[in-house]
């Protein structure tokens, strides 16, 4: 949770029962593995972390992620060169 809030600079912070919802529905589905990491003071905790099929469809939602930014990118960059500037006349 908290490298979630670090790596989104605190724009998205899901609840923890959602969270752990999901971990568990990855590690269910292959994705991940958890183990207990004992701690000597404070409560132990669960870690998580990747499988070889949980690397690969990372990898692969990365891809889609990537072409998804870059057709959003293609509309920006339309909407502001037909939209925003002025055009000849004066018109926007």
């Amino acid at each position: 949770m908290d490298e979630l809030e670090r790596i989104t600079s605190k724009k998205y912070i899901p609840e923890p029962g959602a969270a752990y919802t999901m971990l568990r529905r990855l590690e269910e589905g292959g994705l991940l593995v958890s183990k207990w990491e004992k701690k000597e003071s404070g409560a132990d905790r669960r870690v998580y972390t990747l499988t070889k099929a949980g690397v690969k469809a990372l990898q692969e939602g990365l891809e889609m992620v990537k072409k998804r930014r870059q057709l959003m990118d293609n509309l920006v960059q339309f909407y502001d060169t037909h939209f925003t500037e002025k055009k000849k006349g004066g018109e926007k």
